[in-house]
């Protein structure tokens, strides 16, 4: 893969150790409109490696480049230009609880956009019919069922064309009536030359041919081991 055609690539990255779970060394090199799917049972790493990625926090600033760019080299309105067009769903805290889970969905997108709020609630409520909701909760988060939440939190995701979408756990059972949907939102991505990073904890995801991956991994101990390199 060569550089023009590489979204992010993660170069020794480092994720530090927290509690019982050890330091990484993340290599990783996203192309445009690929799919990496990565299996780990850790949301804690998932997040640490999503922050990272993006050059948040104390790490990946100098080893992880973004189109072409480390972080550390950027100033921060380019990087905060950069991270306006990547879509995420958060392992952990993904919900302001004292706002409605429309306004949690549509104000990333509100400070990220030119758009009209008008079209911007248009374009969410037509998203969340496809991923199959009935419209944008006005409900507070926790009025809400679990499966409603990880519907929205992909709404939140996948809104506003984003270039980059990482997915942390994004449904809870493997089996979710969410699977399909969210695939075909993936798919639209990936035609349009956006990319996306899935953590997720199901193996039997991981081992679902249905699922068109660019690539496969599995976060073992303090490894991130490539499945296709090792096949």
């Amino acid at each position: 893969i060569t550089e023009a055609q590489t979204l992010l690539c993660a170069d020794g990255l480092h994720i530090a150790a927290r509690s019982a779970l050890p330091a990484l060394s993340i290599d990783l090199t996203l192309g445009l409109g690929e799919l990496h799917l990565v299996l780990t049972r850790h949301k804690e790493h998932s997040s640490d490696i999503g922050d990272g990625l993006l050059g948040l926090g104390e790490t990946g600033g100098d080893s992880v480049r973004y189109l072409g760019t480390p972080w550390s080299e950027l100033t921060p309105r380019e990087a905060f230009a950069r991270r306006r067009g990547v879509g995420r769903i958060r392992s952990q805290g993904q919900w302001m609880e004292t706002r409605s889970v429309m306004e949690n969905v549509l104000l990333p997108s509100m400070h990220h956009t030119i758009l009209p709020e008008t079209q911007l609630r248009e374009s969410a409520s037509a998203l969340a019919l496809r991923l199959g909701l009935p419209g944008l909760p006005t409900a507070l988060p926790d009025e809400c069922t679990s499966a409603d939440l990880e519907r929205a939190a992909c709404v939140q995701a996948f809104l506003g064309r984003p270039s980059l979408v990482i997915l942390e756990h994004p449904m809870e059972y493997e089996d979710s009536s969410l699977l399909a949907p969210m695939m075909n939102a993936i798919q639209q991505v990936r035609r349009r030359g956006g990319s996306v990073i899935w953590f997720t904890e199901h193996a039997a995801h991981l081992a679902d041919a249905s699922i068109p991956a660019s690539r496969r991994y599995r976060l073992v101990g303090a490894q991130l081991l490539d499945l296709e390199f090792r096949q």
